[in-house]
């Protein structure tokens, strides 16, 4: 199976029921050449579950558990610190491949064709690991407001994408995802975010699991309810890479800002082999922005001695 274009019709459902899953959309090769340096930035599966205890103080030390508002009782759903412990944000150390990954032009592709326009910015890239036994990862029913100061909105243009690369096969063991679409669910917004089970059995009636093989791409939006649940294959692990996007100029929506990387050798090394296109999905200034001038663009040179500036040049709207 090699990479492909999402259907008309998956675009389709996106925008009509809230959520998609695209199989096979990055090529698995890909993805395992790209998840080869996920050595490099958590445990492996089988190192892990030999030694959790060693494994974590090897990579973390000892991490500090933070105060929580609320303590979830141990079984049942719950938001608990643990279900995070296993994170790292873009750009991501290694070769660059995992970082080629967030700008794959599949996922951007559908991306532009899900929010309707070409003028779309890469708001949160991050990858994730779960391992089976670390914590109880169930959680309940929520729609993840932490990505905008506003409630969400469900219709064109004020929508958003949020998205799931699986680096792993993800199958009824290994914690796929569960999602209502916002057919099913008949439009809830729920006070808090979030519904528990025996106050909208319902709305857990009509979940399903987003199960899928390594390259598929989980797409979904904030209006749409849905929840992390437990791994319970014996040795299980899931590693994710997170790919979301919005439609540029809308500030009120936001999770990672890239910018605070901007020395680092990995951000240099992803600058220099991009294109300007690719660039402009982190807010870089395309050729033609009028910010571009013959001495601001000497001074970038600089910054990045391997990105060729051929295009923004030939598009100076004032040159000194």
């Amino acid at each position: 199976m090699s990479a492909r274009l999402a259907g008309d019709d998956e675009v389709a459902r996106w925008q009509r029921e809230g959520w998609v899953l695209l199989e096979g959309l990055v090529d698995p090769d890909q993805i395992d050449r790209a998840a080869e340096e996920l050595a490099g930035i958590f445990p492996g599966r089988e190192p892990y579950h030999a030694d959790p205890e060693g494994e974590t103080e090897r990579w973390l030390g000892h991490p500090a558990e933070h105060p929580e508002p609320f303590t979830w009782p141990d079984e049942g759903p719950g938001f608990r610190p643990a279900q995070h412990r296993w994170t790292a944000g873009f750009p991501f150390a290694g070769s660059g491949a995992l970082n080629r990954l967030v700008v794959h032009p599949s996922l951007v592709d559908f991306a532009e064709r899900a929010l309707g326009t070409t003028d779309i910015r890469l708001y949160q890239s991050m990858l994730t690991a779960k391992y089976q036994g670390l914590t109880n990862y169930e959680q309940p029913m929520h729609q993840d407001r932490n990505h905008s100061w506003l409630p969400a909105v469900g219709a064109s243009p004020w929508w958003h994408l949020e998205g799931f690369l699986y680096l792993s096969d993800v199958d009824e063991g290994s914690a796929p995802t569960h999602l209502v679409s916002v057919i099913d669910s008949g439009g809830r917004q729920p006070d808090w975010g979030l519904v528990m089970p025996q106050s909208d059995p319902d709305i857990y009636g009509a979940e399903r699991a987003a199960v899928g093989p390594k390259g598929s791409y989980l797409a979904y939006r904030t209006d749409v309810l849905h929840r992390g649940v437990d791994l319970t294959a014996p040795g299980a692990a899931r590693f994710l890479l997170n790919v979301s996007y919005k439609i540029a100029g809308q500030d009120w929506i936001g999770y990672h800002t890239a910018q605070s990387h901007a020395t680092d050798i990995e951000w240099v090394t992803f600058v220099e082999g991009s294109t300007p296109r690719e660039l402009e999905l982190f807010g870089f200034p395309p050729p033609g922005h009028p910010i571009w001038t013959a001495t601001v663009l000497d001074l970038t040179a600089k910054r990045y001695p391997g990105l060729d500036l051929t295009p923004w040049r030939e598009a100076l709207v004032d040159p000194d």
